[in-house]
């Protein structure tokens, strides 16, 4: 029995270690390398980012309205005064409070994200090895499958008492 897992497992080692299932990371077959190659030059000014779904369309920026975009731009933290940044700080630690309070919204934050619990999750996976020991049989598998079984059902009855 044993030369016949130890073959299977020398059989599995030279089947995966074929050239077929190694990492090639060069383009052999490529004409150009890859360091012959320049990025093309961005224009910082056409370049847009938005969080619509509405599609954007560039439009080409007049040379005479570029200072009035440049003022659109925010000051950075450094350049803030002493109230600003007071501000800046009370809004940012107002925004992580709203954002904790969702995280810690249990079976309504599972229910939105239409995830299964955290609590099932461990229930079924102690079940499933509790099954899959009491399935192989033996003395150390009964012991370990009445555990996994007794854990999962724990996590499986914390669940149904949330719901």
């Amino acid at each position: 029995m044993k030369k016949l897992i130890y073959s299977l497992i020398a059989l599995a080692a030279v089947a995966c270690s074929g050239p077929k299932y190694t990492a090639s990371f060069n383009n052999v077959n490529s004409t150009v390398p890859y360091y012959a190659t320049t990025p093309a030059p961005v224009n910082p000014n056409q370049l847009m980012a938005s969080i619509s779904e509405t599609p954007v369309v560039l439009a080409e920026i007049n040379p005479t309205v570029e200072p009035a975009a440049e003022a659109v731009v925010s000051k950075t933290y450094l350049q803030m005064n002493k109230a600003e940044r007071k501000q800046l700080r009370s809004e940012i630690k107002s925004i992580l409070k709203e954002q904790k309070a969702t995280k810690k919204m249990g079976v309504q934050a599972s229910a939105a994200t239409k995830g299964i619990d955290h609590d099932l999750k461990l229930a079924a996976i102690f079940g499933a090895v509790g099954l899959v020991a009491l399935i192989i049989s033996g003395q150390v598998f009964y012991i370990i499958g009445g555990i996994a079984l007794i854990i999962g059902v724990v996590f499986f009855v914390k669940w149904l008492v949330r719901q």
